[in-house]
């Protein structure tokens, strides 16, 4: 016997589940919308009645038992392939869309009852976006190249397989090599290379770009240069890709003050002159250049035959463990002259360790100002690096642009050290 707060809980529930089989209902409905009455396999009723089902089994559960419960679910299952049958016989058509729809709706039913809320209006919604998305969704898989599929299932491997079975610990030397963490940049570059395939694919050549610029570079600026040194070997033009560097600069150089606010503000006022008359200038390099590009380069094309770029990644990665090595010995050798060579050199490879470590050095015993000027230079480092990736992938000719615009960035935070 339900007392009135459990009465009032469970037609609660049973409202949510009426809500949930209703939506998932008027789109089976409106997909149907063109054909006939009784040409129609479920609409609105019928997976409001199959969620309300499910709802009421669920809460029947405690008294009828698992064994009767399964049964229940068995002869739903008999009922809807039943229909399945007669509809395919009919029809010739053989799809088993909305039957699995209304299997995962039975399911949320009895999940709503249980007391799981979030999960399946989550999964609701989920659910009748891919059913809405169908033609988009056929469409798009037309438009898969065998090569594409192939790179995609590399990367689930190198990420979702491989990535978690590496130790995520020191080895070697001072323990300065973590695989874990080596082999999570690699999968990163390859990631943004993947990305950026397809959006240049789908947004088209400079949109996908700058788009993959601007988010690759939310966590690595430095990967985003690698990959876009990389395309820049496969064109003739390169405004747009040094726009797209700069681009990525300005946002790794504006997330190194967004830091030192957050972390350490004392020594905010001395960090903050350089890094963000770096910053000001990148951004206005950026816009100048497209500006000035304006309509050069539209008739430039490139093909990607590799979507992923792995090789590239790795190499990158040896290199990240290399520099990684000789950043640790600066410090055990040199020691705090050595934070200098520290900035340096880990400026090389990753703005955002090295500005945690000195932001987090600086809280204990490290002198804040030798912190501050540690991360110019890492920033300063940072950004000429790039304009040396970039040359390396397209040559020191048509590389020339970006040298002299990070040059003119470098030389921007010099102000900075005087005030």
């Amino acid at each position: 016997m339900f007392n009135d707060i459990t009465d009032t809980q469970v037609l609660l529930k049973f409202g949510l589940i009426l809500l949930l089989g209703f939506l998932v209902g008027i789109e089976r409905g409106w997909s149907f919308k063109k054909k006939k009455e009784g040409q129609r396999t479920a609409g609105i009723r019928t997976f409001t009645l199959i969620a309300l089902s499910g709802g009421l089994w669920g809460l029947l559960h405690n008294e009828v038992g698992d064994l009767l419960l399964g049964i229940a679910f068995l002869g739903f299952i008999l009922i809807v392939m039943t229909g399945y049958y007669q509809h395919a016989r009919k029809t010739g058509k053989l799809g088993l869309t909305t039957e699995m729809a209304a299997f995962l709706t039975f399911s949320l039913g009895i999940a709503v009852i249980k007391g799981y809320i979030v999960l399946p209006v989550s999964i609701t919604i989920l659910m009748v976006l891919l059913l809405s998305i169908k033609p988009e969704l056929h469409k798009w898989v037309k438009t898969i190249e065998p090569s594409e599929l192939y790179s995609g299932i590399v990367f689930l491997i190198i990420s979702a397989i491989l990535l978690p079975l590496l130790p995520n610990r020191g080895f070697g030397p001072w323990k300065v090599w973590n695989p874990f963490e080596l082999w999570a940049m690699v999968v990163l570059i390859a990631g943004i290379s993947y990305a950026g395939y397809f959006s240049m694919k789908y947004l088209g050549r400079k949109k996908g770009l700058l788009f993959t610029s601007f988010t690759g570079s939310l966590v690595s600026s430095l990967a985003v240069t690698v990959t876009l040194g990389r395309y820049g070997e496969k064109t003739k033009s390169t405004d747009i890709l040094t726009t797209g560097i700069l681009i990525a600069t300005f946002t790794a150089l504006g997330r190194v003050l967004l830091l030192v606010l957050l972390f350490n503000h004392q020594i905010f006022p001395i960090v903050a002159p350089s890094v963000a008359a770096m910053a000001i200038t990148s951004l206005i390099a950026a816009v100048w250049l497209q500006l000035n590009s304006e309509g050069k380069t539209s008739s430039d094309r490139f093909t990607l035959k590799n979507p992923l770029q792995l090789s590239t990644a790795i190499q990158f990665g040896i290199l990240l463990a290399v520099v990684m090595f000789l950043s640790e010995l600066s410090t055990k050798w040199f020691g705090e002259p050595g934070i200098y060579g520290l900035s340096i050199l880990s400026g090389m490879v990753d703005i955002d360790s090295i500005t945690l470590t000195l932001l987090d050095m600086s809280e204990e015993n490290l002198p804040g100002e030798i912190a501050a000027y540690g991360l110019i230079l890492a920033t300063i480092t940072n950004t000429l690096v790039k304009a040396g990736i970039f040359t390396y992938f397209i040559g020191y000719k048509r590389a020339k642009k970006l040298l002299v615009i990070c040059l003119i960035i470098a030389l921007s935070s010099l102000p900075g050290f005087l005030i």
